[in-house]
């Protein structure tokens, strides 16, 4: 895709630098996950920061961007220079609107296309291992790779660009979307979805309109997931899940969302896009995660709490209630509360 192919999409671009750029524009890139010949999105200093700290890679990497036009037309002499640095710049009056315009041709590019009607098997394209269990009704899409002594029991769908590494198990009527990498050695169990599509839209003139998302999901090594689990995929970078973390059942874990090491998430419990729990984090029953909050190793949230949007706790925290605060000071609240309502009683 060139970027006169961009402009036409998107008439509201406006070419600042290298308006003649010759190269193919291949994807989307995350400002944490630059991949070549890309484009990344910047609305502001936050994200501008961002991408400053990737700038060198960006730079050899020959990625564009687009810039909020405001942001640009006040921004520093110094952050004009950053940007001069990158293979091309164009800004937009809205950048949340160009990025969901432009999210589909990228997103058809590389997976609105797949194959998704005739078995990898009859089609030649898939490699599995001899030893690999593959029960009867198992769909298995074009170029997957199944690692030595994997099970997939019935029903269970394995779509296009997707791995699954040696000695996973993967229990009845298990989705695995396009682009999706499981480790070595996890149990996905019944009725889960992996990679489904991140729910993110951008309301515009009275319309929620679509991001489409297409950056998968990486699960590593010993991972288990208990079922009727939901994991997004990433809009354009993986959703990640860390090695020998457990889910408990009926979990939802949203696009963007990076899950470290270790990690306990017990049943119900949700984790909004773009969140960060670091190593050994434990989240009790229905416990949530509100989007890009960061949560540090080792930390614990009572069941039930409700983490803001945003939050950031540092390493060893110990969360309950809503807003989640310090477990102590929460109990104490609720001690108080309660001793206040049978004051009131008595007096009745």
């Amino acid at each position: 895709m060139k970027l006169k192919d961009l402009q036409l999409l998107d008439p509201g671009l406006k070419l600042v630098s290298n308006p003649t750029w010759p190269d193919d524009i291949l994807a989307i890139s995350s400002l944490g996950h630059i991949v070549p010949n890309s484009v990344v999105f910047v609305r502001n200093a936050k994200f501008y920061q961002l991408l400053a700290g990737h700038l060198l890679e960006a730079t050899n990497s020959r990625v564009g961007a687009i810039v909020d036009e405001k942001f640009f037309n006040l921004a520093t002499a110094q952050v004009r220079a950053d940007f001069e640095q990158l293979a091309w710049v164009a800004t937009s009056p809205n950048v949340a609107l160009s990025l969901t315009i432009l999210s589909k041709p990228f997103y058809d590019r590389k997976i609105g296309g797949l194959n998704t009607q005739v078995d990898g098997r009859q089609m030649g394209t898939t490699q599995i291992d001899p030893s690999a269990y593959i029960s009867q009704n198992v769909f298995i899409g074009e170029h997957v790779t199944i690692g030595p002594e994997v099970q997939i029991l019935p029903g269970s769908v394995i779509l296009p660009h997707s791995e699954i590494g040696a000695g996973t198990h993967i229990f009845p009527n298990v989705t695995v979307y396009p682009y999706t990498t499981i480790g070595r050695n996890c149990r996905i169990h019944a009725g889960t979805t992996i990679g489904s599509d991140g729910f993110g839209y951008t309301f515009h003139q009275g319309q929620h309109l679509k991001i489409w998302h297409s950056g998968g999901v990486v699960i590593h090594d010993d991972v288990e997931i208990g079922s009727n689990c939901s994991v997004d995929m990433g809009t354009f970078a993986p959703t990640v899940i860390g090695q020998g973390t457990r889910v408990d059942n009926l979990v939802q874990i949203a696009h963007n969302v990076k899950i470290g090491r270790g990690c306990i998430l017990c049943g119900q419990c949700g984790i909004a896009g773009s969140a960060v729990l670091e190593d050994y984090v434990v989240l009790g029953g229905r416990a949530a995660i509100g989007p890009d909050a960061h949560i540090g190793t080792g930390t614990q949230v009572a069941g039930g709490a409700k983490v803001n949007e945003g939050a950031i706790w540092p390493a060893g925290s110990k969360l309950g209630g809503h807003p989640a605060k310090d477990l102590k000071e929460w109990m104490k609240g609720v001690a108080y509360v309660r001793s206040m309502s049978l004051k009131e009683k008595s007096k009745e």
